[in-house]
């Protein structure tokens, strides 16, 4: 599944492997300028293939190396000799994925490997200049990028949803919380979400988030007192 919509000069591009005509789990890439952010998972890349043949997509970039910002990096290489880059802690991932869990190949499937460029300290369009800003936590080589005049950021999955409800057992949920802080002090006016979308308070939207896992952490502790 496929549907690409136009919100101002970002156009966003919903994607999704689908059972019984539901998508399973989406996940959004985004165009801007020439700059495909992101390339969904490997079981939409031939529809993205398809569909970035129509569009001015002149290069790549990976917020992280997980398949479903990453699995359409070798189609588009291929068949497009599309420039990918990538964080400098996902490239050797890239290059030789390994073998995913079966729900992963099952909702994502499995990437092939692909050579990258390692990101450097900015991404420069004709029109914007995005900033490379680390933010670890839920992969240690995810980035997110800031273009600072106009204010949005491409958060990657440093966002996801303002309450989470499960984390995946390799994430560090107190390295997010300071990313978080991090992208907070920026004063995003558009947070441009992987799998939430297009979010116009991008500083509330993170400072409820930051607020409802310090409170959880709260919570914790206080059990942790009471011998819980």
């Amino acid at each position: 599944m496929l549907k690409a919509t136009a919100h101002g000069p970002i156009t966003r591009v919903h994607l999704a492997r689908t059972a019984l005509g539901r998508p399973l789990y989406t996940v959004e890439a985004y165009l801007v300028d020439g700059l495909l952010v992101d390339s969904g998972c490997p079981a939409t890349a031939s529809e993205l293939l398809a569909w970035c043949r129509g569009q001015d997509v002149r290069r790549v970039v990976n917020t992280h190396h997980h398949e479903d910002h990453s699995g359409g990096d070798g189609a588009l290489q291929a068949a497009l000799g599309l420039p990918i880059a990538a964080p400098a802690g996902a490239v050797p991932i890239l290059a030789d994925f390994p073998r995913l869990q079966i729900y992963r190949r099952i909702v994502w499937g499995q990437p092939g490997d692909v050579t990258v460029q390692p990101l450097g300290d900015v991404v420069e369009t004709d029109h914007h200049r995005f900033e490379v800003v680390p933010t670890p936590g839920h992969c240690p080589d995810h980035v997110c990028l800031f273009e600072r005049e106009q204010g949005w950021l491409f958060s990657g999955d440093l966002y996801v949803h303002e309450r989470v409800r499960y984390m995946r057992a390799d994430e560090d949920a107190l390295c997010s919380l300071e990313s978080l802080r991090q992208v907070l002090a920026l004063r995003p006016r558009l947070l441009v979400c992987s799998h939430t979308g297009l979010i116009e308070d991008g500083c509330g939207a993170i400072a409820r988030k930051i607020a409802y896992w310090e409170g959880l952490a709260g919570q914790a502790r206080a059990l942790r007192r009471e011998g819980l």
